[in-house]
């Protein structure tokens, strides 16, 4: 910790005074009717010894390619940080904007998408701008709130590990910013609502701003793609009868539950030292279905569009746009009570169809996504941060390869490939009939080879 160590933060409103449909769930097919509660972006800019660094948090769902890369693009520009300094993050709220769907009925999506860059870029450069004397503490609390939904529960692997990141001011000792993550789903406010919500990760956030009025709060999301509140029905991911009726009282008493444990490991929080460092690499990989060639892609879409005609009508395809198969779907298996077997059958069909759909729009030898992924030190930790939904197992490994319980995953930063499950998951016996790995947006050794990149960072890192 040296006296060279600066720190700025910023925060703007990004709830739009416009209509725009909400991201996370495919049972809705309207725009939000207003919002419950506004969502922020926030910012944290930390300068020690030459080294820059600037983390953006979102309460949204995911950040596109297009909005990461335009926002880094633009704090660039203005203030020289390079994209490898530059990492922003989605809270994962299943209740706001949607930032990058351009599909059917993305009523308002395109003029939020372009808000959301100006926005963001206009807060980075606001918390560069912003910079006072600093210093640094961390701590790892712990939180009970989770529920792992792949397993049902038993046994219920989560990783309760809470991260905290205090930056207090170096000339009054009060903290102005607190980084803090945990893994999981804000879910309480499922499909049927309809008013945009930063869930409970907000109320968490807001929470810690009322106890520490000086301090901004900035949440980010660790390894949460099958991990949900312990408030949820206990459904499988499929199952649309496990995300609604949620309610705002639960998501603040949750929120609550979070920020006492974020304020008990800031109360806790050791000094540190202030060093940055900062990798970044783009990797080449391929889609989920690259393997299959067409005429398998076309014989499994039509085994599968006969299990959804079997329950919606051989007519669904002119009866429900494409863009509302999954409301249609899930409407059905709540009017007639389905069975598990049932249920699985239709809604499994309906994740297959999107991404055989998906392939054979690809060539038949489809390039690669560059995929972000970068390795992030500061206050101690060292963050691997991911595009996508990531798997709480996934992030313990991502501990145990780094060997340090100070190691943590930041998903959905930069860019977004949907499910990111690891080879354990693709493994299990029912993977092909499983949620999180049926909806896998790259090939099945992607985290493998995320994980080999990461390395390679941290020792560079770790050398330097």
């Amino acid at each position: 910790m040296t006296s060279a160590s600066l720190a700025g933060t910023a925060r703007v409103d990004i709830t739009p005074d416009w209509p725009v449909m909400l991201a996370g769930f495919g049972q809705r097919t309207e725009p939000a009717t207003d919002a419950h509660d506004p969502v922020f972006g926030k910012a944290l800019y930390l300068e020690n010894n030459g080294e820059r660094m600037l983390i953006i948090t979102t309460d949204l769902l995911s950040i596109p390619r297009q909005v990461g890369e335009g926002v880094a693009a633009g704090v660039g520009a203005t203030t020289g940080l390079a994209a490898r300094q530059i990492c922003v993050c989605a809270s994962h709220t299943h209740s706001a904007p949607t930032p990058g769907y351009l599909g059917d009925g993305a009523i308002g999506v395109e003029r939020y998408e372009a808000f959301l860059i100006l926005a963001l870029t206009g807060l980075g450069i606001a918390a560069v701008q912003a910079t006072r004397p600093c210093r640094l503490r961390s701590g790892i609390g712990e939180s009970d709130i989770f529920y792992n939904r792949r397993t049902h529960g038993s046994p219920n692997r989560v990783d309760r590990r809470v991260p905290v990141v205090v930056v207090d001011d170096a000339a009054t000792g009060r903290p102005y910013a607190v980084l803090f993550g945990a893994g999981c789903h804000p879910t309480v406010l499922g499909w049927d609502n309809m008013r945009i919500s930063a869930d409970f990760t907000g109320c968490a956030q807001a929470a810690i701003e009322r106890a520490l009025p000086d301090a901004t709060a900035l949440f980010f999301n660790t390894a949460q793609g099958n991990i949900i509140p312990i408030t949820s029905p206990r459904f499988d991911a499929l199952d649309p009868r496990g995300y609604c009726g949620g309610n705002w009282a639960t998501a603040l008493g949750l929120g609550e539950m979070l920020a006492a444990a974020v304020l008990r490991a800031a109360a806790a929080a050791a000094p540190v030292d202030a060093a940055l460092a900062s990798r970044r690499r783009d990797l080449a990989l391929l889609p989920y279905f690259y393997r299959m060639d067409h005429a398998t892609a076309e014989t499994e879409l039509a085994r599968h569009r006969g299990d959804i005609a079997g329950e919606l009508g051989d007519d669904f395809e002119t009866a429900c746009p494409a863009g509302q198969l999954w409301s249609h779907a899930s409407r059905r298996v709540i009017a007639e009570m389905m069975d598990e077997a049932r249920m699985r059958r239709l809604m499994i069909a309906c994740c297959y169809s999107r991404a055989l759909i998906a392939r054979l729009r690809m060539p038949a030898e489809p390039p690669p996504f560059q995929v972000p992924v970068q390795v992030l030190r500061l206050a101690g930790f060292t963050f691997l941060t991911l595009p996508g939904e990531v798997l709480t197992e996934s992030g313990t490994e991502w501990s145990a390869l780094a060997g340090d319980e100070h190691a943590f995953v930041i998903a959905l930063a930069n860019s977004h490939h949907r499910y990111l499950p690891g080879r354990v998951h693709f493994d299990e016996t029912d993977a092909v009939n499983r949620y999180e790995t049926a909806s896998a947006g790259l090939e099945a050794a992607a985290m493998d080879r995320c994980y080999g990149a990461a390395a390679e960072m941290l020792a560079e890192i770790t050398a330097g």
